[in-house]
C-alpha cells in the first residue's frame, strides 16, 4: 500500500507541473493526493463500497485543500484539482470503451460505475466547500450586502 501512496504522490507532483502549479505548493498538492489515495485504499480494504470510499477520500482531499489554501493563502483549486487526480475514473472510461468494442454486455455496468465515481468526486468537493462557506461566511471571506 505504501508503494501505491508514493505513486499517487509522484503522479500528483508530475500533474502539478503540467498545470503550472507554483513550485512552493507542489509538495503540498502531492501530499493532498497521497493522503486521499491512502484513505481510498484503506477504506476499500475495510470492505467499503467504491462509491463510499471515493466520497470519503474526496472529502479528505477537499478538506486538505481548503486547509492548505487558508494556511498558505492561495486558491483552493491548486490543491483540490491536483489532489483529486488519483481518484479520477480513468480505468472506468477504458472499461467502457473496451466493453463497447467487444460488445460483452458490461457496457451499462461500466458506465454506471464510472458515473457513480465521478459523481461522488463532485459531491465530496461540493459538500466540503459548502461546509466551509457556511462556517466562514461571518469571517469576512464572503461579502454579503445587507441593505
Amino acid at each position: 500500500m505504501l508503494l501505491h501512496v508514493m505513486g499517487a504522490f509522484f503522479s500528483v507532483v508530475a500533474f502539478s507541473f503540467l498545470l503550472h502549479v507554483p513550485r512552493k505548493y507542489i509538495v503540498w498538492a502531492g501530499f493532498t493526493g497521497a493522503v486521499g489515495w491512502w484513505l481510498y485504499l484503506f477504506l476499500l480494504k475495510l470492505d467499503f463500497s467504491m462509491a463510499m470510499a471515493t466520497f470519503l477520500s474526496g472529502c479528505l482531499i477537499s478538506l486538505c485543500g481548503q486547509l492548505f489554501a487558508r494556511i498558505l493563502k492561495t486558491p483552493v483549486t491548486i490543491f483540490v484539482i491536483t489532489g483529486i487526480l488519483p481518484l479520477v475514473p480513468g480505468a472506468g472510461m477504458f472499461r467502457i470503451a473496451r466493453s463497447v468494442i467487444r460488445s460483452d454486455g458490461m457496457t451499462s455496468y461500466n458506465i454506471t460505475q464510472t458515473l457513480i465515481v465521478a459523481g461522488m468526486i463532485a459531491l465530496s468537493i461540493m459538500v466540503v466547500d459548502s461546509i466551509f462557506r457556511l462556517f466562514l461566511k461571518n469571517k469576512g471571506d464572503y461579502h454579503v450586502d445587507r441593505r
